[in-house]
């Protein structure tokens, strides 16, 4: 059997999703350790990320290792591999150890491998890298194989509404906050949103119960910013309130618009995708990766065989375009 299919069961075995990475993280760890890389670990709560080098790394292969829920076992049949994170992204993980195994045995060196957790909720295990300076960085996630280099940005933010409780009876006794918050979200809906961004009421919470008039009230939103748009959003928001509302930021990823160096210009370039990765958190990279982004997070989550075992080749390929380079580190 292929050595990047043996290794994807490997890791499709291993639940992991947001959270519950420690298992998976060692296992990475132990492997990369065992095969002689430079590996680190980055503390991230109860789990870590793994740093893994080999010299003086111009070009570095990152994935992150968790995967949303529920766990789905490993499976496959001719075609294709099977389960949880099949391409969202331990296909990309499977791929990169892979090509490095391989590069390493063969005395290639100078290029590194980064393995976060936390992506798929607050991209809290990238975060923990921000002191670190990578020169160039491949994010694994399901392009088809095309290098896509500009994704939009994401704004989650919460508008909170007080008022004061009274019983439903005396009305003037009390301020209905659902009252006052829809009054807020009129004012927000006339805000002027860049055409190619995307607004989202996602969540209303409010009230306790029919008697009651309901003291507190809030709606989630979630935005999606293109590159092209530079509105500074929270000062918008922040204009529609009253002084009965408040509004508070959740997250906030920016958006990204790379230029493909020439050590990439091999390949097709992708869409920008209206999602975002945690190239956000990288100066310098793009997005590259095996499967087909529409089945991340299904039942059906899978990835083709064929295209596991030519990432393998391309990651090879990259990393060693990059280390004939002058890319400055």
């Amino acid at each position: 059997m292929d050595n990047g299919i043996i290794l994807l069961k490997k890791l499709i075995s291993i639940p992991s999703e947001t959270g519950n990475e420690k298992v998976i993280c060692n296992f990475v760890y132990s492997l990369l350790k065992k095969e002689g890389f430079l590996v680190q670990k980055i503390s991230v709560g109860n789990r870590f990320n793994v740093i893994a080098k080999i010299g003086k790394p111009k070009v570095f292969l990152q994935a992150h290792l968790d995967t949303v829920p529920p766990f789905i076992k490993f499976s496959q049949d001719e075609k294709f591999i099977y389960g949880r994170g099949a391409c969202d992204t331990k296909g990309s993980a499977a791929a990169m150890i892979t090509a490095s195994l391989e590069l390493a045995k063969s005395g290639v060196k100078d290029f590194g491998l980064i393995f976060t957790v936390g992506e798929e909720v607050d991209f809290t295990g990238v975060k923990k890298l921000s002191k670190y300076n990578f020169p160039f960085v491949i994010v694994g996630e399901p392009t088809s194989l095309k290098a896509v280099n500009a994704h939009f940005g994401i704004l989650v933010f919460k508008i909170t509404a007080k008022g004061k409780a009274a019983h439903s009876s005396l009305p003037e006794k009390g301020i209905n906050a659902i009252q006052l918050l829809l009054e807020t979200l009129n004012r927000v809906n006339k805000i002027k949103i860049f055409p190619e961004s995307i607004l989202t009421l996602a969540k209303i919470e409010g009230g306790i119960a029919d008697n009651i008039i309901p003291e507190t009230a809030s709606a989630l939103y979630s935005m999606r910013i293109s590159p092209n748009d530079k509105k500074d959003y929270i000062k918008e928001f922040k204009s529609a309130l009253s002084k009965y509302t408040k509004v508070e930021q959740i997250l906030n990823v920016s958006s990204v618009n790379n230029k493909i160096p020439s050590e990439l210009s091999f390949f097709k370039v992708g869409e920008m995708l209206k999602g975002s990765t945690e190239l956000a958190f990288f100066k310098n990279g793009v997005i590259l990766g095996p499967g087909d982004i529409k089945f991340a997070h299904s039942q059906d989550e899978k990835i083709e065989k064929k295209e596991l075992k030519e990432a393998v080749r391309i990651y090879s390929k990259i990393v060693e375009n990059f280390i004939g380079s002058n890319l400055a580190t």
